[in-house]
């Protein structure tokens, strides 16, 4: 964030290569103090507070543009770094990791109710065409309208199941990854009134989720 306004980079968008032959990928954002990054109104502890939402879409949009790289870095640089700086790397696992394990909720509803979407869609699409059957051998001539409308049910009765497994469940993956990814960031703080042992400390590196 550029002070109390909008986060910002520096630069936007940055790739080099890893001491263990990997690609990396860097982000900055300004801020004044940490508590910038987070919902002021959460009542958590620092830790295990939601990360603002501005903050958290912006850090989000920049990084699905490198999903290329093997490792992320988030540098934050901030006039008044704080004690509280030094949990920050802990605050950004767990508020992505939170979100890893919702959208893994989510994507599991939704294919366990696209699933049951197609056994009725299937259920629905063999009554359709018993039907028509029926109609067809106990009246002998079905109206033209009466057999294209069973025809038509049944198979926008498998359209919409269809579309929800084959389709559907691909945004839902990729948003669990990219917050899987995201909780393995590696934080950085940058601050003049921070000594340099202490943000060797507050940016220690834990292994890159692939």
């Amino acid at each position: 964030m550029r002070d109390s306004t909008e986060p910002r980079t520096a630069p936007r968008h940055r790739h080099g290569s890893s001491r263990h032959g990997g690609t990396s990928a860097s982000v900055s954002i300004h801020v004044r103090d940490t508590d910038q990054l987070f919902n002021s109104l959460d009542p958590s502890p620092f830790w295990d507070r939601d990360l603002d939402r501005g903050a958290a879409t912006f850090i989000e949009e920049e990084f699905s543009d490198k999903r290329s790289a093997d490792i992320w870095h988030l540098n934050v640089h901030v006039r008044d770094a704080g004690r509280l700086a030094l949990d920050l790397q802990t605050a950004v696992e767990s508020y992505y990791d939170r979100l890893a394990s919702s959208a893994q909720r989510e994507l599991r509803e939704h294919l366990r109710m696209a699933e049951l979407g197609l056994l009725a869609g299937l259920a629905i699409f063999v009554l359709s065409m018993t039907a028509r059957q029926i109609l067809l051998a106990t009246i002998g001539e079905v109206t033209r309208m009466l057999d294209e409308g069973l025809i038509i049910l049944a198979w926008l009765a498998l359209w919409r199941p269809a579309e929800a497994l084959v389709y559907e469940w691909v945004p839902l993956y990729r948003k669990r990854r990219l917050y899987q990814r995201l909780a393995g960031i590696r934080v950085a703080i940058r601050s003049p009134a921070m000594p340099q042992a202490e943000v060797s400390e507050a940016s220690a590196q834990r292994p890159a989720v692939s």
